[in-house]
């Protein structure tokens, strides 16, 4: 018994030596090359100045939109700036060596959650993106912003209306800009982004729409959710926190 204890320490001794060395070439190693040295804003301010632009290069612009011939939309963009044409820039573009700074980037469709509406995203996320090149399209949905519900006086919107009115903007994007006029040419690529409800929408749209006939114009590249909603629903999901853990339910809640 003694010697297993002896064999045990002497085991032990030699790991935690082992893990010494390690840490020591480790140290050695970081100090002569100065990998990881990543710089740390100390403040909010510096943090914000690093990730969003203080003056936007590109400005938003907000209008309605008869989508369908059924809801008047609100929807605000934000669309890079094209340069003007020169004899050079035509030349780099005919060899294939230039183009404007959006050619080939896809359209950003921005979809918020609740007690939201397009303006959530209009003062950072579009002219950051845009400025990269990216066009980007934000949607009201009905009941919210500058976008009145179809039945008047509605007290709640369904999740099919809002579907519906995600489609009609999507084919509007992508009919070579024959009804809303944005200028991305024809069948352009679009990514579609959602927070929370807006997820949910998106999601529900994808589920009744994406491989729909009607919809076959819409050339979808790719979809960012932001904390969404699952498909179930907020009710579901609530009842799944309350019957795993009543107290973290409370926690989360209180």
């Amino acid at each position: 018994m003694q010697r297993q204890l002896g064999q045990a320490t002497r085991r032990g001794r030699a790991r935690r030596a082992t893990r010494a060395v390690a840490l020591a070439l480790a140290s050695a190693a970081l100090t002569s090359t100065g990998a990881f040295e990543v710089p740390f804003p100390k403040d909010g301010a510096r943090i914000r100045s690093m990730v969003v632009v203080d003056e936007p290069a590109v400005q938003t612009e907000t209008r309605q939109y008869l989508l369908d011939g059924r809801t008047k939309a609100e929807v605000i963009s934000a669309m890079p700036r094209r340069e003007p044409k020169s004899t050079e820039n035509f030349l780099a573009s005919f060899l294939g060596g230039g183009g404007s700074q959006s050619e080939g980037k896809p359209t950003l469709v921005f979809i918020h959650g609740s007690f939201h509406a397009s303006w959530c995203w209009e003062e950072h996320y579009m002219p950051y993106f845009a400025s990269q090149g990216y066009p980007c399209v934000a949607l009201s949905l009905q009941g919210t912003g500058g976008t009145q519900t179809v039945e008047e006086g509605a007290r709640k919107v369904k999740i099919s209306c809002h579907t519906e009115d995600l489609d009609a903007l999507l084919r509007g994007l992508s009919d070579g800009d024959s009804s809303l006029g944005f200028g991305l040419g024809k069948n352009p690529q679009i990514v579609l982004l959602g927070h929370s409800f807006g997820g949910l929408t998106i999601m529900k749209w994808l589920e009744k729409f994406y491989e729909s006939e009607k919809s076959q114009s819409i050339n979808l590249a790719g979809v960012g959710l932001m904390c969404s909603v699952p498909p179930s629903g907020n009710g579901p999901m609530t009842m799944r926190y309350l019957w795993r853990s009543l107290s973290d339910a409370w926690a989360i809640t209180a």
